[in-house]
């Protein structure tokens, strides 16, 4: 099964293109990618097509899709999704302006793929470092198909910035829902690993940048919210459920700057 040459990393922008040029310019120049940035209508930071040129040292091709008019991230990944399938990619690779890939990331997760045919949808760890680039924790979730399950009635067992997916998988679930405002990941990933077969690396791919006075509160809230929707729909009484649930019903009373220190310090502990 051949797959080098059917790879594309979708990258989302809106309003940051200094962010966008540090991730390209993290893409190594041998992952064998193609490169689609979806510019969910920018305007008062359009992306700089020269700087951004400068950027991308990668062996791929680089394009901008360049939406008509703001979609949200949902609306912005779909419309990815759709100009990929129209163009035959086999594999949707995922990350997000700001946050870096190690530099053989995608040869990494294919390597995997190549060995485990079934998977259609590969994670792996990453690296949370501060907006010096400091390491602050890394985070790893569940490897295997029923832990990853079984992790899923708390939180998402993926790291969205750090995922490779099958497109025809994603495709027959109708792509990102739009009913899950900020959740949206949690919820096509929670359906994947109830569908498909699924999978962890516990490499570090990314290098993801924490920026807690960056974070909106409203978004969280709806984050949590969506979360909370999910954990009810796939509620099965049992007791992981039932602390899924108690843990996002916690985090909705818990002011953010308390809930990101304790989560912070816990995974400094584990690591």
């Amino acid at each position: 099964m051949e797959l080098t040459h059917s790879v594309l990393l979708l990258i989302p922008h809106y309003n940051n293109p200094a962010a966008l040029v540090k991730s390209l310019a993290s893409i190594g120049a041998d992952e064998p990618c193609d490169v689609l940035v979806v510019d969910d209508g920018s305007v008062r930071a359009p992306i700089d097509m020269t700087t951004a040129n400068a950027a991308y040292q990668g062996c791929g091709t680089l394009r901008v899709l360049n939406l008509a008019q703001n979609k949200g991230i949902e609306g912005a990944l779909n419309a990815g999704l759709a100009w990929a399938k129209s163009r035959g990619y086999e594999w949707i690779a995922r990350l997000d302006c700001g946050d870096e890939n190690v530099s053989d990331r995608i040869a990494r997760q294919l390597s995997f793929l190549e060995q485990h045919p079934e998977v259609v949808l590969l994670g792996g760890a990453a690296s949370f470092v501060d907006q010096n680039g400091v390491e602050q924790f890394v985070l790893r979730h569940p490897c295997r198909q029923a832990e990853i399950l079984q992790f899923m009635k708390k939180n998402s067992a993926y790291i969205h910035p750090s995922v490779i997916f099958k497109l025809f998988a994603v495709d027959t679930l109708g792509g990102y829902p739009l009913d899950v405002p900020a959740a949206e990941d949690y919820a096509l990933f929670w359906a994947l690993a109830r569908q498909f077969k699924v999978a962890n690396l516990p490499d570090v791919l990314i290098k993801y940048e924490l920026d807690p006075n960056g974070i909106s509160l409203g978004k969280r809230k709806t984050q949590l919210q969506s979360r909370l929707k999910l954990q009810r729909k796939y509620f099965d009484g049992s007791p992981a459920a039932i602390a899924g649930i108690a843990r996002t019903v916690g985090l909705l009373a818990m002011p953010y700057e308390l809930a990101f220190k304790i989560k912070a310090r816990l995974r400094k502990e584990k690591a």
